[in-house]
C-alpha cells in the first residue's frame, strides 16, 4: 500500500502545476460524493415545541382569559384579518400582552414537527407581499399632496405582535387577531354583537360612494365610516374590506388643505383628524402622515385663539377662529388630538392639559357637564367624562359621580329624545372605561337596544325622537350617521384598551389623590 502511495505521489509531482491542481480537486470531489452516499439520512418527526427564552419566567396565566380565545368566532363566518396576538406597547416596536410591562420573549423551535402536523410556517404565520398586495392607485389630491400607496401588510399594523409601526397602549391594542376575540368575550361582547358589526360593515361597504366618501355633511360621514372599519382592525390589505378602507383613507388624505383647515368646520376637523390618526396607527402609511400633521397643527392654532370668556380657554367651537368653545365640538377635537399624539405626531402636553382644564370648567357640582357653561346635560356629561378619562382623570371622585349619573340614564329606542344616539355613543365609551360596576349595567342595555333595532340589511335608522333628524340629517345621511355610531358602540370591546378597573385596575392605575392623573393613563 505504501509502495502504491509513493508511486502515486511521484506521478502526481511529475505533472504540470495546473494539471496537478486539477487532479487534486477531482479526487476531493469524488471523496465528498462517496462520503455523502454512505450517510444514512434519518428524519425524526415529533411535535413542534416552542421554547421561550428571555431570562425570565413567563407571567402566570390569568383566570380572566377564556380557555379557547377563538370560541366566540366559531359559529359564524368571519373574513377579517387575523394577524398575531395584538398588544402594542409604548408607541413603537413589537407588541404583545398590554400588561406584560415590556418584557419580550424569543420563541425558537426546539423540535421538529410531527407527521401530519402543520408546517412551521403555518404555525408561526408567514406574510407574503404577493398574497396580500392589492391594487392601489397613486393619485395627487387637490392640494398637490401625493397619495402614496399604502405599504404591504408585512410593513404595517402597529399594535400587532412583532410588527413594525406606531401605536400606543390605549389605541388599537386589541383590534387584531386573538386579542380581539379575548377582549370581545372578556368585556361582554358576543357572537351576536360581532355578527351585527360585520353586517353593518358590509352595508357601509355597499353604500360607499366611488370617491371613498359616505353621505353625511362635508366629510364627517367619510371619517365615521373609516373609523368603523379601522375599529374592527381592517386596513387596505383586508381581504373583504381592503378596497373600502383604501378609498376612504385616500379621500381623507386629499381633503386636508395646505393650511390644515378641513372643509366643513371644527366638527369635521376633529373627526377627520381622529380617522387619519387611527388610519396611520394601523397602517403606518406615509400617505396619511402629512395631512394628519397639518390637521393637528390647525387644531393647536384654533385652541390658541383668545377666548372672550376665560372659562372657554383650551376648548374649540364651530370655526378655527372662534372666540368661544363648547363641549360637543371640543369632544371630537380632543379625541382627534389625543389620537394624533398616539400616532406619533408632536402634540404639546400643555395643549392636552389646557383642554382638560376647559372640560373641568364646564363641570357642575351635581355631577355633570354643560354645553357652553357649567351644567348637567346628559350628552355633554358623557362627552366630558370620556375626554377626561383620556386625559388621565378617570380616578377623580367627580368622574365617579358623573358615572353614577350616567348609569341613571335610559336607553329607550322609541322614547329617548335629544341627541339620542350621540349620547349613547359617548356614554358607551365612558362607561366602558368606568369599570365593571358601571360597564356591566350599561353593556346589557346597550347590546339589547342596538341588536333589537338593527335593520335586516345591517344598517340602523335614527331613533324616532333623535334630535339629529331635525337638523337636516335625513335620508341616507341619517342612516349613515346612525349606522356608524351604532357600529362604533358595538366595537367598544376591542376598539380602545380599557384604562381603568376592567383589566386589573390596581395594576394599571395605582390609587392617586383626586384630580391627579392616574399612572399610565397618558400615552
Amino acid at each position: 500500500m505504501k509502495a502504491v502511495s509513493n508511486k502515486f505521489l511521484a506521478w502526481l509531482m511529475g505533472l504540470t502545476t495546473i494539471t496537478r491542481y486539477f487532479v487534486i480537486a477531482l479526487l476531493l470531489h469524488v471523496l465528498v460524493v462517496l462520503g455523502l452516499a454512505s450517510v444514512k439520512i434519518v428524519v425524526v418527526v415529533s411535535d413542534i415545541v416552542a421554547e421561550l427564552t428571555g431570562g425570565m419566567a413567563l407571567p402566570p396565566p390569568s383566570d380572566d382569559l377564556p380557555e379557547d380565545p377563538y370560541a366566540v368566532y366559531r359559529d359564524f363566518e368571519y373574513q377579517g384579518p387575523d394577524l398575531g396576538e395584538g398588544g402594542g406597547l409604548g408607541g413603537k416596536g413589537p407588541g404583545g400582552n398590554p400588561l406584560a410591562g415590556g418584557q419580550q420573549y424569543r420563541a425558537t423551535i426546539a423540535a421538529a414537527p410531527a407527521a401530519g402536523a402543520p408546517s412551521v410556517g403555518e404555525v408561526i404565520g408567514v406574510f407574503s407581499d404577493a398574497a396580500t398586495a392589492i391594487a392601489r392607485p397613486v393619485a395627487t389630491g387637490p392640494t398637490g399632496v401625493g397619495a402614496a400607496p399604502v405599504s404591504g401588510i408585512g410593513d404595517i399594523l402597529g399594535g400587532a405582535g412583532g410588527v413594525r409601526g406606531p401605536g400606543g397602549p390605549w389605541l388599537g391594542a386589541g383590534r387584531i387577531g386573538p386579542r380581539r376575540s379575548i377582549n370581545l368575550k372578556q368585556f361582554g361582547g358576543s357572537q351576536e354583537t360581532e355578527r351585527a358589526v360585520l353586517a353593518a360593515l358590509r352595508w357601509l361597504k355597499a353604500n360607499q360612494k366611488p370617491d371613498g366618501s359616505w353621505e353625511l355633511r362635508a366629510d364627517a360621514g367619510t371619517a365615521l365610516g373609516a373609523l368603523c372599519f379601522l375599529g374592527h382592525g381592517e386596513n387596505a390589505d383586508s381581504p373583504e374590506f381592503g378596497q373600502t378602507v383604501q378609498r376612504a383613507l385616500e379621500r381623507l388624505a386629499k381633503i386636508v388643505p395646505a393650511d390644515g383647515d378641513v372643509p366643513g368646520g371644527m366638527y369635521e376637523q376633529g373627526l377627520v383628524t381622529l380617522a387619519l390618526a387611527e388610519g396611520y396607527i394601523l397602517t403606518g402609511s406615509p400617505m396619511l402622515r402629512e395631512p394628519l400633521e397639518r390637521a393637528t397643527r390647525l387644531i393647536l392654532r384654533a385652541q390658541a385663539v383668545k377666548k372672550q370668556n376665560p372659562l372657554n380657554e383650551g376648548g374649540w367651537r364651530y370655526g378655527p377662529n372662534a372666540a368661544d368653545s363648547d363641549v360637543s365640538v371640543s369632544g371630537w377635537v380632543f379625541m382627534g388630538l389625543k389620537s394624533a399624539q398616539a400616532a406619533g405626531v408632536e402634540v404639546p402636553q400643555s395643549a392636552l392639559d389646557k383642554a382638560a382644564n376647559y372640560f373641568w370648567n364646564m363641570y357642575h357640582e351635581s355631577g355633570g357637564f354643560g354645553y357652553s357653561s357649567p351644567g348637567n346635560s346628559p350628552s355633554m356629561t358623557a362627552v366630558g367624562v370620556f375626554c377626561l378619562q383620556l386625559a388621565g382623570h378617570g380616578r377623580d371622585k367627580r368622574i365617579e359621580k358623573c358615572l353614577d349619573n350616567i348609569r341613571k340614564q335610559t336607553m329607550n329606542w322609541k322614547e329617548d329624545g335629544g341627541w339620542t344616539i350621540y349620547r349613547w355613543y359617548y356614554a358607551t365609551l365612558a362607561m366602558f372605561q368606568g369599570g365593571r360596576t358601571h360597564w356591566d349595567y350599561w353593556n346589557r342595555i346597550m347590546r339589547e337596544t342596538l341588536l333589537k333595532n338593527q335593520n335586516s340589511d345591517g344598517s340602523w335608522d335614527l331613533p324616532p325622537k333623535d334630535a339629529a333628524g331635525g337638523h337636516s340629517i335625513k335620508g341616507m345621511a341619517a342612516r349613515v350617521y346612525a349606522t356608524t355610531m351604532a357600529t362604533l358602540m358595538l366595537e367598544v370591546y376591542y376598539r380602545y384598551l380599557p384604562m381603568y378597573q376592567i383589566i386589573d385596575r390596581d395594576i394599571l392605575n395605582p390609587p392617586t389623590t383626586p384630580g391627579t392623573p392616574a399612572a399610565g393613563a397618558r400615552s
